[in-house]
């Protein structure tokens, strides 16, 4: 996987918009399952970066939106001796924790989607 590559899934933007206009428990359930499939880079990346921040590891957030799944820091950015703190994060955690965790998340997400689609052919979230 190149530098600064995600993994896509094809139809996701179309399902996230048809997920849109359903109720919102529906679309609480939803969210829930795909956060799932982040996880598991989130906890690469946590534990990856602690020996540089423990804090700032701990700050990592799995968040889903129409456009897709993203690990993002969650702590305010402080001014400090090191300006590019982002991007260490960047190379030393999240990167590398994708890298190592594409085919669990793969899986995960797989898994995910196929949760949702029993769920609304049994009638519903």
């Amino acid at each position: 996987m190149p530098q600064g590559a995600t993994l896509r899934v094809d139809g996701y933007k179309q399902t996230m918009q048809a997920i849109a206009r359903t109720d919102k428990a529906t679309r609480k359930a939803v969210r829930e399952e795909l956060r799932k499939a982040g996880d598991n880079v989130k906890a690469g990346a946590a534990l990856r970066f602690a020996r540089y921040d423990a804090r700032s590891a701990a700050g990592y957030r799995t968040r889903v939106r129409q456009r897709g799944i993203a690990v993002e820091q969650s702590k305010k950015r402080t001014t400090g001796k090191h300006p590019e703190f982002g991007a260490l994060q960047m190379r030393k955690a999240l990167l590398p924790s994708l890298y190592m965790n594409e085919p669990r998340t793969e899986r995960a997400l797989e898994a995910a989607l196929d949760r949702i689609c029993d769920r609304f052919n049994r009638g519903g979230l």
